[in-house]
């Protein structure tokens, strides 16, 4: 019975959403946080330059949010989607080939065009077909994929430095990963149908916000966007820099109630 629910086609769009979100927002956009300090160590990769990286990340997926706010066919949103599963696989992978700044500036702005596909193209492509099949109109699933993948990276990155392997195995890693996640994030969202001509008729037409309530949403996503930007790109390297935030030694593993601020 749970086998036959998880394998529903409903199931499986929502897991398609999950798994771009994995794809090109853990993998694609935000590998790149828990990799930065290691970089740093092994490349030339200083403060300002991996700050520059960062902000041609973000300018991507500005790119790419308003790319997909200018298309209203829905069959271009679903050409334009599946494009972005290839473009986070191949910026994760440029990552891995050479240690060239503007390898990885085009790399990161690619990476970060690719996560609008996710945040926004697949999330309206999942409310189409819920719509169209007469489910209910529900995303949860779909955006937990968010916090998940920034879990998943920081999970993969520790794995790998058990594992001794550098900055450019590591990557390579990510690049692997991709393979796996763009399999189900192609294959299980399926492609729109033609809308059929005179098929809305009859349905009321939803009324879109006033003008001033944009105004105001558009400044409070502003704010909320500029204010995680520093801790979302080097809190991982502000926290290696900071020795209160080490925990005390020990002969074995510390646990969790160890990692605590020292007094200083």
């Amino acid at each position: 019975m749970a086998k036959t629910l998880l394998l529903s086609p409903r199931y499986r769009v929502l897991l398609a959403g999950l798994f771009s979100q994995l794809l090109c927002v853990g993998v694609a956009r935000f590998a790149y946080t828990p990799l930065l300090p290691l970089m740093q160590q092994q490349t030339w990769l200083s403060d300002a330059q991996g700050g520059w990286l960062a902000a041609l990340n973000y300018a991507g997926y500005m790119l790419g949010a308003l790319t997909a706010a200018s298309i209203s066919s829905i069959r271009l949103k679903d050409t334009l989607y599946r494009l972005t599963l290839v473009l986070a696989l191949v910026s994760t992978a440029g990552m891995a080939l050479a240690d060239s700044f503007w390898l990885w500036a085009s790399m990161r702005f690619v990476a970060g065009f690719s996560s609008s596909g996710a945040m926004l193209l697949a999330s309206g492509l999942i409310l189409h077909w819920l719509i169209s099949h007469r489910q209910r109109g529900e995303l949860g699933i779909h955006f937990a994929g968010v916090g998940l993948g920034m879990l998943l990276a920081a999970l993969a990155v520790e794995l790998m430095l058990r594992l001794s392997l550098d900055w450019q195995a590591q990557w390579w890693g990510f690049a692997a990963l991709a393979v796996a996640l763009l399999v189900p994030a192609w294959a299980w969202l399926p492609r729109p149908a033609k809308p059929l001509e005179g098929g809305g008729g009859g349905q009321r037409q939803a009324q879109p916000p006033s003008r001033t309530f944009m105004r105001l949403m558009l400044a409070a996503y502003f704010c909320a966007g500029y204010g995680y930007v520093i801790s979302a790109t080097f809190i991982v390297a502000i926290v290696e820099r900071e020795p209160a935030c080490w925990p005390a030694p020990a002969t074995g593993p510390s646990p969790w109630w160890a990692w605590r601020p020292r007094p200083r």
